[in-house]
């Protein structure tokens, strides 16, 4: 065998073997009951979730955590009830008027007042569910992602 061959069958050798680990692994992503919270690279499992509606809002509170009366880490989403079922841009829509995003745990908050730097929310009703899709960027830089479309009322 030459050289370049013997390279050749160790590269695919190598190709093979990182396949199979990948295919055997049977990782799945993990989550939560309704989904995960994807904020910066950490992926935040949602356990619990509470579905707020006044005449001006829609909003969603999720967290990691099952127990109501200390949500140390949760998320608040929430759009104007005018706007349900539309997808708003966060860089043409008004933080505050229009959406709300916030999200605290015990290292970090980002407040409701910060306007985000770009991305999209929308928000649904269908019967007795509540949609939210929200993909944006936080006033610092992080990404908040979160899609489900069948939470509890």
């Amino acid at each position: 065998m030459t050289k370049w061959s013997k390279i050749f069958v160790l590269i695919a050798a190598i190709f093979v073997a990182v396949g199979c680990v990948a295919e055997d692994s049977g990782a799945t992503p993990k989550g939560g009951v309704y989904g995960t919270l994807q904020v910066g690279e950490e992926p935040i499992p949602v356990n619990f979730v509470k579905v707020t509606e006044t005449d001006a809002w829609l909003l969603v509170t999720l967290s990691p955590l099952t127990d109501a009366s200390s949500l140390t880490t949760n998320a608040i989403i929430g759009v104007n009830t005018e706007l349900l079922g539309m997808e708003l841009d966060v860089e043409r829509y008004y933080c505050n008027d229009d959406y709300i995003v916030v999200y605290e745990d015990p290292q970090c908050y980002y407040a409701p007042f910060r306007p985000l730097q770009s991305g999209k929310i929308m928000m649904r009703k269908s019967g007795d569910a509540v949609g939210v899709d929200v993909d944006v960027v936080l006033f610092d830089g992080t990404p908040l992602r979160y899609t489900y479309w069948k939470l509890p009322k």
